[in-house]
């Protein structure tokens, strides 16, 4: 197993296996190397090839993990892209595994524990340029997206923006800076996403819920929903979950809400501010949650219910009827049966002998 070794210099720690690539390093940081060519420079990624004492090295700043909040806030607990590279594919090179090029040295520079600039040198290697199916490649992307399997039209995505692979994007979206959009989600259209938002795996934003009503006749009539989706801003949406559009008016989720792993919020549904939704709850069209409200797993609310700032649903928890400010609704835990009946016809002589 290769000994991976560290050393501190001017602010900057380097993670290196070899000598030779701390003096690469060292290089680099005392500016100490020339340019010969800017591959790519974005706000998520700059890389270049440059030239060192007479050889050339691949020079990549993955920039995503310093300047997008998100990315930012979990490298306090993780080595951070650059360290990963060099240690992963190394390891994997080891095995012999060949098919890489080679990470020589990752640096990073921490602040309050979260890294705030990275960099790392990886081997040049000169391949072979095939391009015989660039162009039937490049038609082929051209034809999807002129047909919008995977956006639409007039969309506006602000800067610093993180959209995965396999997301599908329909019309009249608007996403702030600095969110990530993860692989699978699909937005609907007429959605409006806040400024650092974190919309997880294969959540939907802005479908259809079960609008559906029944004619004279019996048979059933889906309701069109035009109203769309507003998210503000610093939001998280768990992986699997769905914010249904409203049918007139917006379903509004407000600033700072976080939603667990495989939730529902119904439509013209407004969720306040700061609130908390664990896994698995249901939150039935037209209801309105106040600010701080905790909802715990598979808690259920009926439509148009009205729940007030800082009420606690407990998990499991069924609720059919208001919920003032500050009250806690919660479920009893699961019991024997012959236990449940004794229970209910206590609190049903209880309740008698209240109402006397």
């Amino acid at each position: 197993m290769l000994k991976l070794n560290s050393k501190k210099y001017k602010d900057l720690n380097i993670f290196y296996f070899e000598d030779e690539n701390l003096r690469n390093a060292i290089n680099v940081i005392d500016k100490n190397y020339t340019i010969s060519e800017v591959i790519k420079d974005t706000k998520r990624n700059y890389v270049a090839l440059i030239e060192i004492e007479g050889k050339k090295y691949i020079y990549k700043e993955p920039r995503n993990e310093f300047r997008i909040p998100q990315r930012q806030f979990s490298t306090l607990l993780k080595k951070g892209e650059a360290l990963t590279t060099l240690v992963n594919i190394n390891n994997i090179i080891e095995l012999g595994i060949k098919d890489f090029v080679k990470p020589l040295v990752a640096v990073n520079k921490r602040k309050n524990g979260f890294i705030v600039f990275s960099f790392f040198l990886m081997e040049y290697a000169q391949g072979e340029d095939n391009r015989k199916n660039l162009d039937l490649i490049v038609k082929r992307m051209q034809e999807i997206h002129k047909l919008g399997y995977y956006h639409g039209e007039n969309i506006t995505i602000g800067e610093n923006v993180l959209i995965e692979p396999f997301v599908r994007l329909g019309n009249n979206i608007k996403i702030g800076n600095n969110t990530i959009i993860k692989s699978g989600v699909i937005i609907e259209d007429n959605v409006i996403i806040g400024e650092n938002c974190y919309i997880r795996e294969n959540s939907i934003i802005g479908g259809e819920d079960f609008g559906i009503e029944t004619d004279i006749d019996g048979s059933t009539v889906r309701i069109p929903h035009f109203g769309g989706v507003r998210i503000g801003n610093n939001v998280e949406i768990g992986a699997g979950s769905t914010v249904c559009s409203g049918t007139i008016e917006e379903t509004i989720v407000e600033d700072y809400v976080k939603v667990d792993y495989s939730v529902n919020i119904g439509h013209n549904t407004r969720i306040g501010r700061g609130t908390l939704i664990c896994s698995g709850a249901l939150i039935g069209g037209s209801s309105t949650l106040g600010n701080n409200v905790f909802i715990g797993m598979n808690a259920s609310i009926k439509s148009k219910m009205i729940i007030g700032n800082n009420a606690v649903i407990g998990m499991g928890s069924i609720i059919c009827n208001y919920i003032n400010d500050g009250e806690i609704f919660t479920n009893e835990m699961a019991d024997k049966l012959e236990n449940i009946k004794i229970i209910r016809n206590l609190k049903q002589k209880i309740l008698k002998r209240r109402v006397k």
